[in-house]
């Protein structure tokens, strides 16, 4: 059973905002194989608990395509307006989008955090078959499962707004959720490519108790993924590795449904390293530094390779402008 907490923070989501389709300046790399690795979230991040937009369905990490000069890769997602140019996908997310397919609309428009949060987010509890509480860590803890190929555990714990344990969750009491979540496995694709990954995530949602007028956000994930096979007869190695921390982010609840964030801070990286053989690695690295200070609009740093912008971002679905 998918937790669907994922749908809050990463694709296989309703709603999900993704890396924007143009760059509004110039782009902070040139043709860079590992550049264009940045563009989409390491697989397994659509079972982790993550602001990066991992997606639901794919099946191979990241392969670097040559068939434009080295200049893009495969498992790439579409940009917020639907498509991206190829100037685009030559140079990365750039400065008109978000790395990591973007970022989850619980991160931009609260989504997921509303009345219905037990049923929804964290909902994997329910299966009775699968979770079971266990008084030596206080957690309720969920069978291993393997999905396409991956290992995945999970488990949970529940306080009431007193800090006390709960075994079970409540939709009147329970004022706190933990989740930590851990994958590891390799895939093959492409006929003879393998992925191996290893990812896990620790996040905690505060103030779900009924009558709760906030929820807080506060967690941390991390993950690698390393891909190697061959493409066009090249033989290839492509490593990403991502990570992001949560950091006190407040989601007002208005009228019994959340908006957008108001305070607090996402701190997001990833770097990526491609080898193609007799050639020498391309590497790329990106940090995104997301505030929210009470206003409607996001305050955006972004770092990649040594060049800096301070960008905008109209919450909870305008467009990153970067200056």
């Amino acid at each position: 059973m998918m937790s669907p907490l994922r749908n809050l923070v990463f694709a296989g989501a309703a709603a999900v905002v993704v890396a924007c389709a143009t760059d509004n300046a110039t782009s902070p790399v040139v043709s860079s194989q590992a550049a264009a690795a940045l563009i989409s979230a390491p697989l397994s991040f659509d079972q982790i608990h993550t602001s990066f937009v991992g997606s639901s369905s794919t099946t191979s990490g990241y392969v670097p395509s040559l068939a434009q000069n080295g200049q893009s890769g495969q498992n790439e997602q579409d940009g917020e307006n639907g498509d991206r140019d190829a100037d685009h996908e030559d140079h990365g997310p750039g400065w008109g989008g978000l790395m990591g397919g973007g970022m989850g609309d619980g991160f931009v428009g609260g989504v997921g955090f509303g009345p219905g949060f037990g049923r929804g987010p964290f909902g994997e509890w329910h299966d009775a078959d699968n979770c079971a509480f266990s008084t030596t860590s206080n957690r309720l803890e969920c069978t291993t499962v393997r999905r396409n190929g991956l290992t995945v555990s999970r488990s949970f714990s529940f306080l009431n707004a007193a800090g006390a344990v709960q075994q079970a969750y409540d939709t009147g009491t329970t004022n706190t959720v933990n989740v930590k979540t851990a994958v590891s496995g390799t895939r093959i694709h492409h006929g003879e490519d393998t992925s191996t990954v290893s990812s896990s995530s620790d996040f905690t949602v505060t103030g779900l108790a009924t009558g709760s007028t906030q929820r807080t956000v506060n967690g941390a994930s991390a993950g690698t993924e390393t891909t190697k096979g061959t493409e066009d007869d090249t033989a290839f190695t492509a490593t990403r590795t991502a990570g992001d921390t949560t950091t006190g982010v407040v989601i007002p609840i208005q009228n019994g449904r959340p908006t957008y964030p108001t305070a607090g801070t996402v701190i997001r990286s990833m770097q990526a390293v491609v080898t193609l053989s007799g050639q020498a690695p391309s590497t790329s690295s990106r940090r995104e530094v997301v505030t929210y200070d009470g206003s409607a609009t996001a305050k955006v740093v972004i770092t990649q390779d040594g060049v800096t912008k301070n960008c905008t971002k109209p919450l909870p679905h305008g467009r990153l402008t970067c200056q």
